[in-house]
């Protein structure tokens, strides 16, 4: 662990816990509609859910609920079905995707400044986005 900050109180309260996250009504609903019309397809050894499939009951519900918001906790699978199905890309041109993607993270970009610019205004209240060059 780390020193804090040299100036800090030496008689400093520590917290027992994180503040509590409130998600608004929205937010809410839409994870619960979300919950109800995705299942799992796959699933890898220890269980973790690996590719997701749409409810047949729940297909035309798909693209209203993407152009409504996608809640944060379901992007990922969001993605992944939308990578698979309507990019044409089987499950190893997505593993080459994602090698690509980790390849390019450390590579200085054009567009550096504008990011810096756009996230804070944005999307400043989403927890990986809180600290400056962060987890985000």
């Amino acid at each position: 662990m780390t020193e804090g900050p040299r100036n800090a109180s030496p008689n400093a309260s520590s917290l027992n816990s994180l503040p509590s996250v409130t998600v608004p009504p929205k937010e809410s609903s839409r994870i619960f509609k979300w919950t109800r019309m995705l299942i799992p397809q796959k699933r890898e050894h220890g269980g973790n859910v690996e590719s997701w499939r749409i409810k047949p009951s729940k297909e035309a519900k798909f693209r209203e609920r993407i152009y409504k918001g996608i809640p944060d906790r379901w992007r990922r699978a969001a993605w992944d079905l939308l990578m698979s199905r309507y990019c044409g890309i089987g499950p190893r041109g997505r593993e080459k995707l994602g090698e690509d993607y980790r390849d390019c993270l450390d590579k200085p970009s054009t567009y550096d400044v504008q990011i810096d610019l756009d996230v804070p205004r944005t999307i400043s209240g989403h927890i990986m986005f809180r600290t400056r060059y962060g987890a985000g």
